[in-house]
């Protein structure tokens, strides 16, 4: 079993810091605040607040986890060449030519993974550095650089859609040709419409895996105690890293013949989640109407949250029954399915005309 470290790049949302850590990997690290870069979200959009916030579909029956008439059943995309040969650029490995390694390979097996390493890089470098040099550590042979591929993909993949972020609002790199750009993502304190993603610790959920090793990490601090901690970022950070632990376990499930035959937790990271964006919205409905309106009235934050939540179903069900690629998923993916939770889902599909 490997339980590999995150990274902690700390990013900056209006005068508050919106960390990152990193990969398909679980968390131990602590985080960096980085003050160096920042982003005013655009306070001139308003938004109707629904009227309708507990109306919904029965929960008694069956709630589909995907559905193939809305945008989240519908999603595809060009998977990964998981069995394109790289032995050739693995036999010719140098670590003093890494970087150009991580590009070939991501190239052969994993084409969109390049894109937003790439284009990461060219966006961030004078900010945050080369994002592969600064993502991994042992460069000693070509197994050790594919065991860190997901984490330089994940958080390369943050840079990308930190620097195309403008005033009008949150970015998203789905794919080459699918992106979003949605607005007041943030918390109501930096001109957002949300509230603190840490909020969802005191809903019933989250009794129920006491073990989660994400919570310290993406959920810590108080959000009323007036300092800044990671789980004081609004919604538009849990969907930014719902975006990004897709990639990390798309890079994994690309390169699973290099990782040694270990059980690591790619599928952990995106199933944990997936159930953070479910818990948000229900206690959004609950509790915070204005933001329910804001995620599930404006359809920019409605589409992509169905197109994320498509597509990482795609790869989870790409990726089932792939011992390797998680360690307690079969736990997560259970939450996950729970059939009041997936209706929370359901509600935006309703919203968006599904049939």
């Amino acid at each position: 079993m490997i339980v590999r470290a995150s990274l902690a790049l700390a990013f900056v949302v209006t005068a508050a810091a919106c960390d990152e850590p990193g990969g398909g990997r679980t968390v131990s690290d602590t985080i960096t605040p980085d003050a160096t870069d920042t982003i005013t979200p655009d306070a001139t959009d308003t938004i109707t607040p629904d009227t309708n916030n507990d109306t919904g579909p029965d929960t008694s029956g069956s709630v589909p986890i995907t559905n193939p008439s809305c945008i989240d059943g519908a999603y595809d995309e060009a998977l990964p060449s998981d069995t394109a040969s790289i032995q050739s650029l693995v036999s010719a490995y140098s670590a003093a030519d890494y970087l150009a390694f991580v590009d070939q390979v991501l190239g052969v097996r994993y084409p969109l993974g390049q894109f937003l390493v790439s284009e990461g890089n060219r966006l961030g470098l004078s900010t945050f550095g080369n994002c592969i040099e600064r993502f991994t550590s042992n460069r000693n042979s070509a197994r050790s650089i594919m065991n860190q591929l997901s984490t330089v993909v994940h958080e390369c993949g943050h840079i990308l859609d930190l620097k195309t972020a403008s005033f009008s609002g949150s970015y998203y790199q789905i794919t080459r040709d699918t992106t979003f750009t949605c607005s007041r993502g943030d918390t109501t304190t930096r001109g957002g419409d949300t509230f603190a993603r840490s909020r969802i610790n005191d809903d019933e959920y989250s009794a129920l895996l006491p073990s989660d090793s994400y919570r310290s990490i993406y959920l810590d601090g108080d959000p009323d105690d007036g300092t800044f901690d990671s789980g004081d970022q609004g919604f538009n950070s849990v969907l930014e890293e719902t975006t990004q632990y897709v990639n990390s376990l798309a890079t994994d499930w690309a390169f699973r013949d290099q990782l040694g035959g270990a059980s690591i937790s790619a599928r952990d990271g995106i199933l944990t989640f997936l159930w953070y964006v479910e818990r948000y919205l229900r206690m959004a409905r609950l509790d915070f109407p204005n933001a329910y309106s804001r995620l599930s009235g404006d359809a920019c934050w409605r589409q992509a949250i169905l197109t994320v939540w498509g597509r990482a179903w795609l790869y989870l069900e790409l990726t089932d029954g792939i011992r390797s690629l998680g360690l307690n998923d079969t736990k997560l993916r259970a939450l996950v399915t729970d059939p009041e939770l997936l209706s929370e889902i359901d509600r935006l599909r309703d919203l968006e005309g599904c049939p």
